[in-house]
């Protein structure tokens, strides 16, 4: 049984480091394994909310947000081993409650549009990002 905790008091940050070296996200971190910046990121966060497969940690996501009128999901990501079970829905359900007259904004990793169609969320028409490095998620 998979159990939700929303916080940051009882992660496990090398579980964490290691989720997002297996799956990527937090703006590359993932991939380099840089567990202070991922801690920092995830310590100023607005909402965290991690998925537990008995004590080892399986999922993980966060909501940077005003409070009032905007918020952004980001680095939702899920153990390849306990993909499509659920859990990145309910990780984003508990992301969203209590914050449901918020505008929330994300953008999909790759193959990952359907999900989030699923769930309701719809394409925007004007987004636009700027990014510090060069990124396959940026048009020229």
């Amino acid at each position: 049984m998979i159990e939700y905790k929303i916080g940051t008091d009882d992660i496990d940050w090398e579980g964490l480091r290691d989720l997002y070296g297996e799956v990527g996200l937090v703006g590359g971190l993932g991939k380099k394994r840089d567990l202070p910046k991922i801690r920092e990121a995830f310590l100023i966060s607005f909402k965290v909310v991690t998925a537990w497969d008995n004590q080892r940690l399986v999922g993980a996501g966060r909501m940077i947000s005003d409070g009032v009128c905007y918020g952004m999901i980001f680095d939702l990501g899920i153990l390849v081993t306990h993909q499509r079970q659920g859990i990145g829905r309910q990780i984003i359900n508990i992301l969203l409650k209590g914050h449901e007259d918020l505008f929330i904004h994300l953008t999909s990793t790759f193959g990952n549009e359907e999900f989030y169609k699923k769930i309701g969320f719809k394409k925007h028409k004007t987004g636009f990002a700027k990014y510090p490095i060069k990124s396959k998620y940026l048009e020229d």
